[in-house]
């Protein structure tokens, strides 16, 4: 599976829509992780949460990437996968990783905005200071799983300039 690219990082990193704008530029299927799991449970993953817990939806993550058998593919993992169950190792293993960086505050901003259900910040999404205090604790917790990335960027903005630099990078990882 050498040709099978994972995108890591926060919610609201923008991962499903910059996999998008990849797959389609690199002639690569689009996977997002969070939406085949549903397909897999027939269910949300607000619902997968509310019924299993967090950990039981982590299982379900750690089975579907192990059961992963894909080529040519840019996959959006959800925020937390990398986290659980050693699947950092997983996905080092399966493909090349990135991980797209945002700051706190930019990931707020998006999170407010955003449409959807985000089962782990859903009781404070609209409280700012809480909010941000979740996403920084979050990101401290979870940087060093989203560091062993195969390479960072930052993605404040990927213009397509950008993005066809992105791509070589991927070409050469």
């Amino acid at each position: 599976m050498k040709n099978c690219v994972f995108l890591i990082g926060f919610m609201g990193a923008g991962k499903s829509r910059l996999g998008k704008r990849l797959a389609k530029r690199m002639n690569f299927t689009f996977l997002d992780a969070d939406k085949e799991i549903e397909k897999e449970n027939q269910a949300t993953v607000e619902e997968l949460f509310a019924t299993l817990g967090e950990s039981g939806f982590r299982a379900l993550e750690r089975k579907w990437l192990e059961d992963l058998d894909t080529e040519n593919a840019i996959v959006a993992l959800g925020g937390g996968t990398p986290c659980f169950n050693n699947n950092m190792d997983l996905i080092l293993e399966k493909g090349k990783s990135i991980y797209l960086q945002l700051e706190p505050k930019t990931l707020v901003d998006r999170l407010q905005n955003a449409k959807g259900i985000r089962p782990l910040i859903e009781p404070i999404k609209n409280d700012k200071e809480a909010l941000l205090s979740f996403v920084e604790q979050k990101l401290i917790e979870r940087e060093q799983f989203y560091k062993k990335a195969n390479f960072t960027t930052k993605a404040m903005s990927l213009s397509a300039k950008r993005l066809d630099s992105l791509i070589e990078v991927i070409e050469r990882l």
